[in-house]
């Protein structure tokens, strides 16, 4: 029996999705849902019509390294939220079990206490963001759909760090999706924005499989004589 041949990765601007990343990108929004393309061209340098003939047929492949280091999110963004993503797993190992007190801010600021993830779409854009609420709090519905988002997907964590875990892993898993929005467009998440469709791990997946495995533990009191008692982690 012949084999398969091997398919091909999804190239995210294919399937004419270069119009909403060009839109997005450039607050380029015309009628009818189609790309601005005057403005869009007068960022990128180009003409209107070289602009609507790429999103028709692609930007040639000797252009599209530089068209996508203009539109990509820059490295040190993803080296910031490497770190980022470094520091909420420290965090959760300082709650589990290094002896040292729980940091009275974390307390205090209610970090500790269960937040929500959740990937909103943002219709209009066919764009996502991530976005994490503490939950249960005053705000925390209109926090999350903030700008006329729709929650596609959400789920409780057990704490903040644990929510922010799951959130770098995700923004990592749709990279080469991603595009950053001018300021002033969107609040909060405008440089995590990726496009809405892009294959992703869901929410359970990342909560249940991270790339760091970390023990669950009550949160110890701020006290060095505290009994502090791991179990697998089974859920939020």
């Amino acid at each position: 029996m012949r084999a398969d041949p091997p398919t091909e990765p999804e190239q995210p601007w294919d399937e004419g999705r270069l119009g909403t990343v060009l839109s997005n990108s450039y607050a380029a929004f015309g009628r009818r849902g189609r790309v601005d393309a005057p403005r869009a061209a007068a960022q990128l340098g180009v003409s209107p019509s070289t602009v609507r003939r790429w999103v028709r047929h692609g930007i040639p492949a000797r252009r599209l390294p530089e068209i996508q280091e203009r539109i990509l999110p820059p490295a040190s963004m993803f080296t910031q939220e490497r770190r980022e993503l470094t520091h909420a797993r420290e965090s959760l190992w300082d709650i589990v079990d290094r002896g040292a007190p729980v940091n009275p801010a974390w307390v205090k600021q209610g970090w500790l206490k269960p937040h929500t993830l959740a990937i909103v779409l943002l219709r209009d854009r066919g764009v996502c963001v991530p976005r994490i609420s503490r939950t249960g709090s005053d705000r925390s519905g209109e926090r999350l759909t903030a700008a006329g988002g729709v929650i596609v997907e959400q789920l409780e964590f057990r704490n903040r760090f644990r929510a922010q875990v799951a959130k770098g892993e995700l923004l990592e898993a749709v990279r080469d999706w991603r595009i950053v929005i001018p300021s002033g467009q969107i609040h909060p998440g405008r440089t995590q924005a990726w496009l809405a469709d892009a294959p992703r791990p869901s929410l359970d997946h990342l909560r249940d499989h991270p790339q760091v495995k970390i023990p669950v533990t009550k949160p110890r009191k701020q006290s060095h004589t505290t009994v502090r008692k791991t179990t697998a982690e089974k859920g939020p």
